[in-house]
């Protein structure tokens, strides 16, 4: 007996799923009713606004450069060392950037590196504030749960008979870890890394309090709606929308390229 085909659910699927997507897509769309071409051309022309869109791109990937060096160790602690007894504390810490208003996170940035920070006495001529570097400070700060949630999930996702296989063939930690355990996490792991990318050049409220200047893209693009409207900005949020479909092509090409185990044995004078 065939069983007859839910209709009415699938309508209402496709009902909700198409408001939402015009939802997403109209505010795109309605950027076509501010662009006037000559005065378009005109703006994506300023060196300010390349000036800045560079830096947000150098800084961002210096900033996930960081958080993958020390991100994806602490994922993988997390993920694999569940007897530990302070976890749940760590888990919380974590989380934490993520809930807090970007601004709340820049002041609280602001406390640790600020010019009446007792820090500042330990690094005499280091501009924490106003500078790239607090730029990149802020965007660590912001960024860092999307590297260290998404890369834990991967970890999590692994099965750890792999690891243990590879251990009992003699392979130390460390090996296992960069030949097993990255690998088969790499999906996961490379959603951490562009999801920590696109928040850092994008970032905004943590900046504004660290670092006004320079300016990055989004402040460029605050400063341009501040001062000429909608219009003025429009260059900058261009630039944006053309760099989030870049990275959401790199991402499905690389993520479509699968997990692959590093071959632990050594190759064998061509005997099999």
């Amino acid at each position: 007996m065939e069983i007859a085909k839910p209709q009415g659910f699938s309508i209402l699927i496709l009902i909700l799923s198409a408001i939402t997507v015009t939802y997403i897509v109209f505010p795109l769309v309605s950027i076509v009713t501010f662009v006037e071409p000559v005065k378009i051309f005109e703006s994506l022309t300023r060196p300010v606004l390349w000036n800045a869109f560079v830096l947000s791109l150098v800084s961002a990937t210096i900033s996930t450069s960081l958080l993958a060096l020390f991100g994806i160790p602490l994922a993988y602690f997390l993920a694999r060392y569940r007897g530990f007894r302070g976890k749940f504390v760590i888990r919380v810490i974590v989380i934490l950037p993520l809930v807090l208003p970007p601004l709340a996170s820049g002041a609280l940035l602001l406390g640790v590196f600020g010019p009446n920070s007792p820090l500042i006495q330990y690094f005499p001529g280091v501009e924490f504030t106003q500078s790239v570097l607090g730029v990149i400070l802020a965007q660590i700060y912001v960024a860092s749960p999307f590297m260290i949630l998404a890369s834990q999930a991967a970890f999590e996702s692994v099965d750890e008979s792999y690891e243990k296989i590879s251990r009992s063939l003699g392979k130390n930690r460390l090996e296992t870890f960069f030949r097993i355990s990255i690998p088969l996490a790499k999906t996961g792991i490379i959603i951490g890394v562009i999801m920590s990318w696109v928040r850092s050049a994008g970032e905004l409220g943590a900046t504004m309090m660290m670092a006004y200047n320079p300016h990055t893209i989004s402040i460029q693009i605050f400063e341009d709606n501040a001062i000429g409207g909608l219009r003025q900005a429009v260059s900058g949020i261009i630039l944006v929308v053309l760099l989030a479909i870049l990275v959401i092509a790199v991402f499905y090409i690389l993520s479509n390229r699968g997990p692959r185990i590093i071959t632990l044995g050594k190759p064998s004078n061509g005997n099999r």
